[in-house]
């Protein structure tokens, strides 16, 4: 049981749950080490995912002046055990992007994204982005083991589908209609005018779903399924009113 969950924490993420940034840089400002991190979006899912919405849980302190401490929880047998990490408040975004950074250190401390610091330093091409700082002027690819099994850079991305560009409308989700869903699978959102079911949605749609879709009801439905999917929700499929509140949308 605790080897399948090390390997579900572990595993790659998409290209689109990467984020990139500026390492050390040569003396002309001109190129840098690209380094490669997991978005607190995609963090979040892949723990709920794991252990769903209510089995973690993270918190922060102050660590000394200008840095900051967050700490991921995981309920293991009744019992939480945390594991901390820290980092500097950014020069951007100042404590935001400390704790931004903070969370994403601890995370690994649980394995997630743990691969990304074994990637090769590679030097890209930089330019200027805001005061002393520097940005990629393109993102790498990442090689082929640091990938989730199955995805192909040459296969079109999610996100440019007509599924995503549709993903913020309303959902079709009310306890009142006579053909309401009763779980998180049923609820439909359009696709080029067709009423598609999340149950219907390969799981990387529905990753991207659960981190980028505008509408909280499709994003909570999609997170839902993802739990389901990893097994980690009971056979009897938790109704609409126990995902949402039992509130109308």
């Amino acid at each position: 049981m605790q080897d399948d969950i090390k390997k579900k924490l572990q595993e790659p993420f998409l290209p689109s749950e990467v984020e990139w940034r500026v390492g050390a840089t040569t003396a002309d400002k001109l190129k840098g080490i690209a380094l490669a991190y997991v978005t607190n979006r995609a963090i979040q899912t892949r723990l709920d995912e794991v252990f769903g919405p209510f089995g973690w849980k993270n918190e922060y302190r102050e660590w000394k002046a200008n840095s900051q401490l967050c700490g991921i929880s995981i309920l293991h047998n009744g019992e939480w055990i945390t594991k901390w990490d820290g980092a500097n408040d950014s020069a951007t975004e100042a404590t935001k992007g400390g704790l931004s950074d903070s969370m994403k250190r601890a995370a690994v401390q649980w394995g997630i994204g743990r691969y990304l610091y074994e990637l090769e330093n590679e030097w890209v091409p930089i330019e200027p982005y805001g005061k002393n700082s520097f940005k990629l002027k393109s993102t790498p690819r990442l090689p082929l083991w640091a990938l989730p099994e199955g995805f192909s850079y040459d296969k079109k991305p999610v996100h440019n589908s007509a599924l995503a560009v549709t993903a913020a409308a309303t959902p079709i989700l009310t306890n009142k209609a006579s053909s309401a869903p009763t779980t998180a699978g049923d609820v439909a959102i359009s696709n080029k005018g067709t009423m598609t079911k999340l149950s219907d949605l390969d799981i990387d749609q529905l990753r991207w779903l659960a981190n980028n879709a505008k509408n909280e009801v499709v994003r909570s439905a999609a997170k839902a399924c993802l739990a389901e999917l990893n097994g980690k929700m009971d056979n009897s499929k938790p109704t609409v009113e126990a995902i949402f509140g039992g509130e109308a949308v």
